[in-house]
């Protein structure tokens, strides 16, 4: 259930830009492109008549045109916020559907002139971590692209939000930059009672598999101890490249699931606990993922691994358990948490307080006081 504004009027309400180097997709799969419309849509609930400046190259570029002659004839919104694309401007969309290196840039510098402020959501820094980074012309040609971005973004005096402040040194922000954090959120209206304490402990994991999303210490525990079963969600793609990889994820514990962001409640219905238990990297250090706060906003407390970003938050809430990335520990947790219902339910109380302290809403004030000083 989303907030709605209940009384305020259409010519009262206030005005924002809203800009995405990429269209709006009604039903995401995929994290990144999940918060740019949920964002979107938290401005539209808190009382802001929303400017859209997002699609494709064609649709920005009349868009631009049509915000130019609103600022002209004096419309003066109150910010502009941006939601950025993992990949470089440049190539967020199809190079199909037309190239513009110019033209976000040029969004932004409309909003400067007119002395709108700007603020851009830096989703991720994968380009500025060596480990993470592919090899070859096209990823010399991306890491070059997301370079002359930054110094876009720098040159027009932006606040960067970010999805962790320690995130700031990964990025190259320094002194002279503005920058703060912008965690992600959860839906209101999402929370669900724990399912009946059963013989099974119940888990679920929503997210990708390989790479920078490694288990391997999980799925060793989850082996291991008897009576926990997993429901993983992901994509086919990724399920079948790691399964022919990995024995252990063809175990009967696992069952597998493509399904979209509006797909979800039945799993989290019958879950009791979801997990974030991905090794530590360098980059997991900083990086606050999505689904954190959609378990959250389901009401389930979450597993997740120490010397993450996300295991910090939990730790902070107390909305679940911190461990080590260690097969042991991580089984030991396991079995003590099957047989213990009430310790559950604590953590899941916790978990909805959380929910309730951080919603797209939330995070969508933040932006309205960070730029404009607005205090609703």
């Amino acid at each position: 259930m989303s907030e709605r504004p209940s009384t305020t009027s259409r010519a009262s309400m206030r005005s924002m830009v809203f800009h995405a180097p990429y269209p709006m997709e009604p039903n995401p799969t995929a994290a990144s492109r999940l918060r740019p419309a949920r964002m979107r849509q938290a401005f539209e609930d808190i009382g802001y008549e929303v400017i859209d400046v997002s699609g494709t190259v064609a649709q920005r570029r009349a868009a631009l045109r049509s915000l130019r002659r609103a600022l002209d004839g004096g419309q003066r919104p109150d910010f502009l916020y941006s939601e950025n694309s993992t990949q470089p401007n440049l190539l967020a969309t199809s190079i199909r559907t037309g190239v513009a290196p110019l033209l976000d840039y040029s969004i932004m510098r409309l909003a400067r002139r007119h002395r709108i402020p700007v603020g851009v959501f830096y989703r991720d820094a994968y380009w500025r971590v060596p480990s993470l980074r592919s090899r070859g012309a096209y990823r010399r040609c991306s890491d070059a692209l997301q370079r002359v971005d930054l110094a876009g973004y720098k040159h027009n005096r932006v606040h960067f939000f970010l999805p962790s402040e320690p995130m700031s040194a990964m990025v190259g922000l320094g002194a002279s930059d503005s920058f703060s954090a912008l965690p992600p959120a959860g839906d209101p209206g999402h929370l669900l009672p724990l399912p009946p304490a059963g013989q099974d402990l119940r888990l679920v994991y929503v997210g990708g598999l390989g790479g920078h999303y490694d288990l391997d210490s999980f799925l060793i525990a989850l082996s291991t101890t008897p009576s926990v079963r997993l429901d993983l969600v992901t994509r086919p793609q990724l399920w079948e490249a790691a399964r022919a990889s990995d024995e252990r994820l063809s175990s009967p514990a696992i069952t597998a699931h493509h399904l979209s962001s509006g797909e979800l409640t039945p799993l989290y219905a019958s879950a009791h606990v979801g997990v974030l238990l991905v090794t530590p990297t360098e980059y997991r250090d900083i990086a606050v993922p999505v689904k954190l706060f959609e378990y959250l906003s389901y009401g389930r407390p979450v597993l997740a691994t120490r010397g993450t970003e996300a295991g910090r938050i939990i730790e902070a809430n107390g909305a679940g358990w911190v461990v080590d990335d260690d097969p042991r520990a991580i089984g030991e947790l396991l079995a003590r948490l099957r047989g213990n219902p009430e310790e559950i339910a604590e953590r899941a109380e916790a978990a909805r307080r959380a929910a309730a302290e951080n919603t797209w809403a939330e995070r969508a004030r933040t932006v309205a006081r960070v730029l404009a000083g607005e205090s609703r």
